[in-house]
C-alpha cells in the first residue's frame, strides 16, 4: 500500500480521465468558514497561510458571508469604467451527472475519508487545463534546438538565449505589442503572472480545497519549466535544472509577496512589482507598457472574481488582450491638472517642519 502522503503526487492517468470530469458542486455546497488545511508533498512547496484577504476582490468574499443577502453583487474595490470590463458568464449547471462512472466518481467525492485520496486527481486535471490556458499566452521555441546537430541558440546582452514566441508579449511595438525578449526568463515571469491571477481567484475556493488546487498549479509550472530547459535550452544534467528550480521557486515566492502588496497597497506599488519582474527592472523600460500590463492585472482579477467556483474548476476561463487597455492607460487623469488648496499645501509644510 503506497504511503499517505502519496496522494497529492502520485496520479494514476485511467483514474484521472475517469475522476476529472465528474460534477464539482462540492466546491459551490462547501463551507467557506472552515481555514484548517491539511499539508501535502510535492515538488515546490509554498507556505499558504491566511491568504483570502489578498483575494482578487471582496465579490466572492462578499457572497460567502452573511450580509451577502443585503447585497448580492458587490463592487470590486478597484472599478474599471465599463467599456474596458470584460463581461462573464457566472451561470453554472447544477445537473447531476447520468453517466454510471461518472456518478460513481462522484459519490466517492462525497465521502469524507475518500476526499483528501480524490481531491488531488481533479485538482491535477483541472489545473492541468488552466496551466494550458497561462501558457498559451507566452509560448516560444528555439528552432536552433531542433536541428540535427542542435546548434547553439542566439544570445541577448544578457547571454541569455533567444527564441522565436507569438503572442501580444513578444510581438514588436510597431505591431502593438510589448516586444519583450523571447526568453526562458520572459516565458518564466509572464507565466508567473497568470498564475497569480488563479492563485489570487483559488484561494477562495473552500478551504478544503483551495491548497491543493493552489499546489497542482505550481507543480504543472515546475514540470513545463524542467521540460524546456531539457528540450530548447540543452540541460541534459538533472542537477543543473533542479538548481534552476529551486531559483525559480525562490523567484515565484517573491512574486506572490510583491504582487499582493500591490493588491493591497495600490497600483504605483503593483507597478513597482510589475517593473521588477515583468520589465527586469530596466530603467528604459516604458512606463505606459508598465502601466498597461497594470490594468491588465486589474481588470483579469476582476473577472475572474466573477466567475463561480464550478467555472474556475472546469477550467472555463479565458484571458482578454491586453491591448485594449492601451487607450485607458494613456487617458490623462483629471487629477493631474487639479491644484493644491490651501489647506493641502499647509498640511505639507508643517509635514515638512515636523520631519
Amino acid at each position: 500500500m503506497a504511503p499517505a502522503n502519496m496522494a497529492a503526487t502520485t496520479i494514476c492517468t485511467s483514474c484521472l480521465r475517469a475522476l476529472r470530469h465528474q460534477a464539482r458542486k462540492e466546491l459551490q455546497s462547501t463551507s467557506r468558514q472552515q481555514y484548517q488545511r491539511q499539508s501535502i508533498s510535492s515538488i515546490a512547496r509554498i507556505p499558504f497561510g491566511n491568504t483570502r484577504a489578498f483575494a482578487t476582490s471582496p465579490i466572492q468574499a462578499a457572497k460567502s458571508s452573511p450580509a451577502a443577502k443585503d447585497d448580492p453583487d458587490p463592487e470590486p474595490l478597484i472599478k474599471l469604467p465599463p467599456e474596458y470590463q470584460r463581461k462573464t458568464t457566472t451561470t453554472s449547471s447544477s445537473s447531476t451527472p447520468t453517466d454510471p462512472l461518472k456518478s460513481f466518481a462522484a459519490s466517492v467525492r462525497q465521502s469524507e475519508t475518500l476526499r483528501s485520496t480524490t481531491e488531488p486527481y481533479v485538482a491535477y486535471g483541472s489545473t492541468e487545463d488552466l496551466f494550458r490556458i497561462c501558457s498559451q499566452q507566452c509560448s516560444y521555441t528555439i528552432p536552433n534546438a531542433l536541428k540535427t546537430p542542435p546548434e547553439p541558440a542566439p544570445k541577448n546582452a544578457a547571454l541569455e538565449d533567444v527564441g522565436e514566441g507569438e503572442g501580444w508579449w513578444y510581438a514588436p511595438k510597431s505591431q502593438g505589442g510589448l516586444a519583450l525578449d523571447v526568453t526562458f526568463n520572459t516565458w518564466a515571469q509572464v507565466m508567473f503572472l497568470h498564475m497569480y491571477m488563479l492563485t489570487v481567484r483559488l484561494r477562495m475556493f473552500p478551504a478544503k480545497h483551495a491548497r491543493v488546487w493552489h499546489q497542482q498549479l505550481l507543480d504543472h509550472f515546475f514540470y513545463a519549466a524542467e521540460d524546456r530547459m531539457a528540450t530548447w535550452h540543452g540541460m541534459a544534467a538533472r542537477g543543473v535544472r533542479n538548481r534552476y528550480l529551486k531559483d525559480l521557486l525562490l523567484q515565484y515566492r517573491g512574486v506572490l509577496f510583491s504582487y499582493d502588496e500591490g493588491l493591497i497597497k495600490g497600483d504605483a506599488v503593483l507597478a513597482a512589482a510589475v517593473w521588477r519582474n515583468v520589465f527586469k527592472a530596466d530603467e528604459g523600460a516604458d512606463l505606459g507598457d508598465v502601466g498597461l500590463v497594470v490594468a491588465y492585472l486589474r481588470r483579469e482579477l476582476q473577472s475572474l472574481g466573477k466567475l463561480e467556483d464550478a467555472k474556475i474548476a472546469d477550467a472555463k476561463v479565458q484571458f482578454g488582450d491586453p491591448g485594449t487597455l492601451k487607450k485607458l492607460v494613456e487617458t490623462k487623469s483629471p487629477w493631474l491638472g487639479r491644484k493644491f488648496t490651501p489647506e493641502e499645501l499647509k498640511g505639507s509644510a508643517e509635514g515638512k517642519s515636523s520631519g
